[in-house]
């Protein structure tokens, strides 16, 4: 991952699943997989390690986290149900920032769990996908 972990206000950002923004956001989380499978080392007759085979590896996972109250919950239970494959873009508001831009494609949502010991009550529905870029 280009320039290591990104962190942002959460009232900085907008969250878009296949163009439509989510209401009442309280956290997204969005985290580049296999980084470690990607690299493979080559070694030579004897054993020793000559160089290494990188691939691009795209996937990811994540959540989206929103208000008991959010008018994106139908939306997002749409989602799960169906497992249709969408895209996931997130956007700062923040000029100048590392990372303007987060998208990740094919993205497959399942269902929410309930965090009810927290203070407010909060959906997290959390998802997996492909092509995962930043810009």
């Amino acid at each position: 991952m280009a320039g290591g972990i990104v962190f942002y206000e959460v009232e900085k950002i907008h969250v878009f699943v296949e163009g439509s923004e989510i209401y009442k956001l309280s956290e997204f989380r969005i985290t580049p997989k296999g980084d470690q499978d990607s690299v493979k080392p080559i070694k030579d007759w004897s054993g020793k390690t000559i160089a290494y085979a990188k691939k691009a590896d795209t996937d990811c996972e994540g959540s989206i986290k929103v208000a008991s109250n959010s008018e994106s919950i139908p939306f997002l239970m749409q989602l799960a149900q169906s497992k249709r494959p969408v895209q996931v873009v997130m956007v700062a508001e923040t000029e100048g920032s590392k990372v303007q831009k987060i998208t990740a494609d094919n993205c497959v949502f399942f269902y929410p769990e309930a965090s009810p010991e927290s203070e407010k009550m909060e959906l997290e529905f959390k998802f997996i996908g492909t092509d995962f870029k930043m810009e």
